[in-house]
């Protein structure tokens, strides 16, 4: 009797530590097996991290939410993190090996991710995303570089308010790049919720959530985030009504300011963390493009390298100051400078985006020879007038999630939020969107954030790589992507594709292109 009854003890003993070990494991309906590890399925969230201006460094986080709330981390290889990048905000199924960290936080290792089956979702002709800027500040920080009506005026009107001190504003740009396609309206919750005078506390210091300065990658954006909605949620502020939310933080993170996107409460967000130094037209415009699932591009010989895209260094038409903090990583006051983008976005993001309707572009997906009249990038109209040439490239798929193809754009300056760009011309782009990552071992590249779409450069050889890394006594914009535009006369000529283009002439605020392609 005494062995039967330690025997059935044991049984109970190791039923309760199987009880026990569940209640730590995934539930059938977060995971399955497959035959090379555990399949799951949720939401894929990308946020992007990029460093100071004059810094280096940054990161592309990915993390996925299962229907039940569940969150990971996803290890994603640079070599899949284009194509997912393609994914972003949708259902995914992930295939891969899942640990947990020591505190407890599920992390999975990707071996492979593909769209999953997609909720059904109403398309809008003419878009406003409504946006949440919620104004944080550090628990032992009591400065708040700019007053809530800073953020409205920064974001809402077309053009910049009299008497305000921002040089552009976030709608003019979105407005007029979009062609009308995406507006934003803003609104700012601080202590008492929706037009509050003043910023909310968190709970942690700035050290609580990013204990490192610019050379460090550590913000803790959930924990920002968590924080920062459970006080907006008691202050009274219903989130559901919006599309982005944007922490506004009162100082610095880490080395950066981020963008991509949150799912909280079984919704998907768009979103931006902002240090002071973020605060202004030219860095919203590129994080919020991350919120709505754009990548970086360039990446031809450094890091953020192309002046033709806001979504990579992009160019500035004007700055002006609009105030100072107390920097926590540098240790001294720093001015505010609010600037101008000049830069605009390329046509292969304006295209993925669906702002370019298929009677303004041309697609060359056989062999032929056409001359286009291409009009200016940045022109405000719309019309009827060709803006893109995309040329699909032979035995490779023109659509979808392997895609690869040539895009041509004309971009000539003098039209506001392109009107900082190095010169006129045409521009070329190789698009691919499950390209691998750039630049992993070479010094001129701190990061690999590198996106769908290089350009190709009309004058190469005037960059020098690694170790110099430098321009070689040349002035900007002679050297590397500042002057990659092609003139009249110019010619691309890929034999190995049988693609050729060559720019005949500029005909006012447009270029005379001819293309051929031979297989």
């Amino acid at each position: 009797m005494m062995k039967l009854h330690a025997r059935w003890l044991g049984l109970i003993h190791l039923a309760l530590l199987v009880a026990i070990f569940a209640a730590f494991a995934l539930s059938p309906a977060q995971a399955q097996q497959s035959a090379d590890g555990t399949r799951f399925e949720g939401t894929l969230s990308v946020v992007w991290g990029d460093p100071r201006p004059g810094q280096t460094g940054g990161e592309i986080r990915f993390s996925l939410t299962l229907p039940d709330g569940t969150d990971f981390g996803l290890e994603v290889g640079p070599a899949q993190q284009s194509g997912a990048v393609g994914l972003f905000g949708k259902r995914v199924v992930v295939e891969g090996r899942s640990t947990r960290s020591a505190a407890g936080k599920g992390r999975i290792t990707v071996d492979r991710m593909t769209a999953g089956i997609q909720n059904k979702t109403t398309t809008r002709a003419a878009q406003v995303r409504r946006v949440l800027f919620v104004l944080l500040k550090f628990k032992d920080d009591a400065q708040e570089p700019h007053p809530p009506r800073f953020f409205k005026d920064l974001t809402n009107p077309l053009t910049v308010p009299v008497g305000s001190n921002v040089t552009a504003t976030i709608n003019g740009f979105f407005n007029s790049t979009s062609w009308g396609k995406l507006k934003w309206k803003a609104d700012v919750a601080g202590q008492g919720g929706l037009g509050a005078r003043h910023w909310l506390r968190l709970p942690k210091t700035k050290d609580g959530y990013a204990p490192c300065g610019w050379s460090g990658v550590c913000a803790d954006l959930d924990g920002i985030k968590n924080d920062g909605l459970a006080l907006v949620t008691a202050a009274g502020v219903d989130l559901t009504v919006y599309d982005n939310i944007n922490f506004v933080l009162n100082n610095d993170l880490d080395c950066c300011a981020w963008g991509g996107g949150i799912f909280y409460n079984g919704k998907s967000y768009g979103s931006t963390w902002e240090p002071p130094w973020g605060q202004e037209a030219g860095i919203y415009v590129h994080e919020l493009g991350h919120s709505i699932g754009l990548p970086h591009s360039g990446w031809v010989y450094y890091a953020y390298d192309s002046p033709w895209d806001q979504m990579s260094s992009g160019s500035q038409a004007s700055s002006n100051d609009c105030g100072s903090y107390f920097s926590a990583n540098s240790g001294d006051t720093q001015s505010l400078r609010c600037t101008e983008p000049g830069g605009g976005y390329i046509t292969a993001h304006k295209d993925h985006l669906g702002w370019i309707p298929a009677a303004n572009q041309v697609v060359i997906d056989s062999i032929t020879t056409r001359s286009v009249t291409l009009e200016a990038n940045a022109l405000p109209l719309l019309g009827k007038a060709k803006k893109m040439i995309k040329v699909c490239y032979p035995g490779l798929p023109c659509t979808g999630a392997s895609a690869r193809y040539l895009t041509i754009e004309a971009r000539i300056g003098g039209t506001q939020y392109e009107n900082g760009i190095p010169g006129d011309g045409v521009i070329l782009h190789d698009f691919q969107e499950d390209r691998g990552a750039i630049g992993g071992g070479n010094a001129c590249f701190f990061n690999s954030q590198s996106g769908w779409a290089v350009p190709i450069d009309a004058t190469k050889g005037d960059y020098q790589g690694a170790p110099t890394c430098s321009s070689g006594g040349l002035t900007w914009p002679d050297y590397a992507l500042g002057n990659a535009q092609f003139l009249p006369g110019g010619i691309y000529n890929n034999k190995t594709r049988g693609i050729w283009v060559k720019v005949n002439r500029q005909e006012g605020s447009s270029y005379v292109v001819t293309v051929k392609r031979t297989q």
